[in-house]
């Protein structure tokens, strides 16, 4: 497909770095990997929802968290391996806690996720590219040409037969790159709310930054609820 040179540029990238480091086109904000952890205890004045985002759990939910994250950040994976199952099973499946993901990835990854969710994939699909973090990087990082990186692409895009994804549909929502300005606007939030680097969380406005431990969401959430 023809975005397929883009994304290829992307891993290029990536694999150079060794790393993520990306930049919004308007503006000079500059997302990485953070190993700092820091809790703040106020709200951010700057923090606001943007439309049509995915939200996973109840859309009326009382207590919000706005995640920016990446999937080739380690702490981010981390936090979706062990972190998040325990958030869905005690909040977001009960109905008190709603997740909405923003995701400062290169775009051809954000833009494949909204593609995706045309589908009702988001979620799967999301998932997929945390699980596979380490796999994906030390493929890429294995490339000695364009196309080694053509092949990892390719049989990355393969792999999304497994999440029932109809490739012809799939492939077609990519190439339009209609979802360009969506992904976007995360970089541009995440510009006005400030965020230092991923993982940042807002629970209800308030600032989490850094790979937190669950006990850490827990208490705001549960602070959060008995207001």
């Amino acid at each position: 497909m023809s975005n397929k040179k883009t994304i290829i540029l992307g891993i290029i990238a990536l694999a150079v770095l060794g790393g993520l480091v990306w930049r919004g086109s308007r503006s000079d904000l500059s997302v990485i990997e953070q190993s700092a952890s820091i809790l703040g205890n106020k709200s951010t004045e700057s923090f606001q929802l943007v439309e049509e985002e995915f939200v996973l759990g109840s859309p009326d939910a009382p207590v919000t968290i706005v995640e920016y994250s990446s999937h080739f950040c380690s702490h981010c994976v981390n936090f979706h391996l062990t972190t998040l199952p325990l958030i869905v099973d005690k909040y977001i499946k009960t109905g008190k806690v709603k997740l909405i993901p923003r995701r400062l990835s290169p775009s051809e990854l954000g833009q494949a996720l909204f593609c995706a969710q045309e589908q009702g994939k988001f979620q799967q699909v999301d998932e997929y590219l945390f699980e596979h973090n380490q796999e994906f990087i030390k493929q890429t990082q294995k490339a000695v040409s364009e196309d080694d990186l053509k092949g990892i692409v390719a049989d990355w895009l393969k792999a999304m037969d497994n999440l029932g994804l109809n490739q012809d549909s799939f492939g077609q929502c990519l190439d339009s790159e209609k979802y360009q300005e969506r992904v976007m606007s995360w970089f541009n939030q995440a510009k006005k709310d400030e965020v230092p680097g991923t993982p940042t969380f807002f629970i209800n406005g308030q600032l989490i930054s850094g790979n937190q431990p669950y006990n850490v969401f827990e208490e705001i959430i549960e602070q959060e609820l008995a207001q």
